[in-house]
């Protein structure tokens, strides 16, 4: 039997590839360019073993469809995307597709495989006008918070993304702070582990693009959230209120002045026996599903210590008895889901990203974005 997770991962990496050469993964999509797909498929997976799954390396030996390659192949009637490591003979490439791809800069012959055995990850003469580096570090953040805003159970996921486009082959170190928190960490094959477990700082030689360099997993209950939350349901006999509550932590907001709160929605499913509504709200617009029972409250941008909604939740009626239907589950919860930009929950920062073994001076830059994965807020 095959490990259940290396086969979610291969499906997830072949989900990638695609979406890099297909960009919309759809039906259209995938029957208009089959052939393209039956060639990622095998030569990424082979006997039923994953084999080349490397976005790097796929490119090298399958070319992905570009504008200029398009135009190419439709004036010269050649639609070839498998890569050659044989440089055509002299005089002998075809006229009309040998023209066109010398004046535009295209050709089918390529360097197969990596810079080198040692980095087979990356392609052969990588060069670029404008050299770049770009570290993002993505967390979603997983918790079940009590009525009272205790976290009862939660956990962190983070990625850390890097957008490499550098001529060459580059070193690049990356320092970080609280490194002593990545304990459940899986590192991309460019990363020389024997130096994160010496030093706690991730050196590699990166793929060319985009490419996660590492994912971790955090469990923790004490997290600090940038935001103030409470959610409450009061049952009358007549009717029942309820009564949200969101603001920003005006500590937090001074401290983290680069901290954007966005994207904020609140969902609160009720129970059956709820009607109608008749709810207020300020900020953002509130709106109730009947058919699902759904309180929707889209806030946006989480600004201001004004946000409130409330209002009266009205019963369904007996017909028989004509009275007022009183809901026999009296307990709910809400859903929350956010985008905070310029932040990372867990505390991990970058404290610096040399680049060596270059002749030139790459611009680099980092953000941070933490985002909301399952967060249920119970409701008193």
């Amino acid at each position: 039997e095959e490990p259940p997770l290396a086969i979610l991962e291969l499906l997830d990496r072949i989900y990638q590839v695609l979406a890099r050469y297909l960009g919309d993964i759809t039906e259209d999509a995938l029957r208009s360019n089959f052939s393209t797909v039956y060639l990622l498929l095998d030569e990424m997976i082979d006997s039923g073993l994953p084999f080349t799954t490397e976005l790097n390396s796929l490119e090298s030996i399958i070319a992905p469809s570009t504008a200029i390659g398009k135009v190419v192949q439709a004036v010269s009637g050649n639609s070839s995307q498998v890569m050659s490591d044989v440089p055509p003979e002299s005089g002998k490439e075809a006229g009309a597709f040998g023209s066109i791809s010398a004046a535009l800069g295209v050709s089918a012959h390529t360097h197969i495989g990596g810079a080198s055995s040692e980095v087979w990850w990356r392609k052969q003469n990588v060069m670029y006008a404008s050299n770049e580096v770009y570290v993002d570090i993505v967390e979603t953040v997983d918790f079940i918070c009590n009525p009272n805003g205790q976290i009862v159970s939660g956990a962190i996921n983070g990625d850390i993304v890097v957008n490499s486009k550098l001529s060459g082959l580059p070193e690049v170190l990356l320092t970080l702070r609280n490194p002593s928190l990545l304990q459940n960490l899986s590192c991309h094959p460019c990363v020389r582990l024997s130096r994160f477990e010496r030093d706690k700082a991730l050196s590699f030689i990166p793929p060319d693009g985009e490419f996660t360099l590492a994912s971790y997993w955090i469990p923790d209950n004490t997290m600090t959230l940038p935001f103030n939350f409470s959610a409450t349901v009061t049952y009358h006999a007549e009717h029942a209120k309820l009564q949200i509550i969101a603001n920003p932590k005006m500590a937090m907001t001074m401290q983290f002045k680069q901290m954007l709160i966005d994207k904020f929605v609140v969902n609160v499913r009720l129970p059956e026996h709820i009607s109608s509504t008749n709810l207020v709200s300020q900020g953002g617009s509130v709106r109730y599903d009947e058919d699902s029972h759904l309180v929707v409250w889209n806030i946006g941008k989480l600004a201001g210590q004004d946000n409130k909604v409330e209002g009266n939740l009205n019963y369904s009626s007996d017909f028989k008895e004509r009275s007022p239907m009183l809901p026999s589950e009296e307990k709910c919860t809400a859903q929350l889901r956010f985008v905070i930009k310029g932040w990372s929950i867990s505390g991990i920062r970058l404290d610096a990203c040399d680049v060596s073994g270059i002749n030139y001076s790459p611009y680099k830059a980092s953000r941070y974005t933490t985002t909301a994965g399952k967060v249920d807020w119970r409701i008193a």
